[in-house]
């Protein structure tokens, strides 16, 4: 008799991505799909969190569907006391303050733990520049971990997270994983990555040294993916990696956001009709 398997999905780091990851989550829950766990960085973290949290499928597309959403990290900016006098209580500040978006994640999931998510179990990555190094936590204040790992660095200042300052999970964890290898209570890993169709080239000096970095984060990112994936094999996890490729969104086109939810529909759609539904 064929059993079940126990499925954990881990939703990547990516800038506004995370329409593109509700989208995704929303045509699997339509179809079935049931993890025993999620996981995310950055706008990973985001849409793992509102879904773990059990808001219903239209409830978080309203929220990620909304400027309130991505306006909500720097609504609480003191626009120039932040950028000339806050910044120098930080070791790495940034250009927003980011607390808007602590105070928005609650007024969706109310001051919860991340403790009380069992169905599914909730982790979600972070970074801490000061000490230089990244964590997972499934523990504390749900609303402040999302903001956290969703902080760009530079873009905004850290916040602060179980005495450490916090910044983007996606730094060294684009899709968290590795608290799942020895979980025996998981037999199939999903992961979702959003990626960039190739732009033109930059004319200015000043575009192309930003296109350089992100080329260089890029290629990191990858390499690192590559080497989870085969940590993961190698302690007997099935692998699925679902790749959604859209033109970066822009609060600039917040419009835009209504497409990427789509296309991580069409992008779940895709995953069950080749493999979950022969497993399912």
């Amino acid at each position: 008799m064929s059993t079940r398997p126990r499925i954990a999905i881990s939703l990547g780091a990516s800038f506004m991505g995370y329409a593109t990851h509700a989208g995704f989550m929303a045509r699997l829950h339509a179809l079935g799909v049931r993890p025993v766990a999620v996981s995310g960085s950055s706008a990973g973290a985001i849409t793992a969190g509102l879904y773990a949290a059990g808001l219903e499928p239209e409830i978080i597309k309203r929220a990620v569907l909304s400027k309130r959403l991505f306006l909500s990290f720097a609504s609480k900016t003191k626009w120039v006391w932040h950028q000339f006098v806050d910044v120098f209580n930080h070791w790495h500040p940034g250009f927003f303050n980011a607390h808007g978006a602590i105070a928005y994640f609650e007024s969706l999931v109310g001051e919860l733990d991340m403790e009380k998510l069992t169905d599914p179990r909730l982790v979600i990555a972070l970074s801490d520049l000061r000490k230089e190094e990244t964590f997972f936590v499934s523990r504390g204040s749900l609303a402040r971990a999302m903001a956290a790992s969703a902080c760009v660095p530079m873009l905004f200042s850290p916040i602060q997270f179980d005495d450490r300052h916090c910044t983007d999970g996606g730094i060294a964890h684009e899709m968290p994983v590795d608290p799942w290898f020895k979980d025996d209570s998981i037999d199939h890993i999903i992961l979702h990555r959003i990626t960039q169709p190739p732009g033109k080239r930059p004319l200015l000096l000043p575009g192309r040294l930003l296109a350089t970095i992100a080329a260089s984060h890029e290629t990191l990112s990858r390499q690192i993916l590559a080497d989870r994936l085969e940590l993961a094999r190698l302690h007997g996890k099935a692998i699925t990696l679902a790749t959604t490729v859209h033109p970066r969104p822009s609060p600039l086109f917040p419009g835009r956001l209504k497409r990427s939810y789509e296309l991580g529909e069409e992008s779940a759609q895709k995953l069950y009709d080749e493999t979950l539904s022969k497993l399912l």
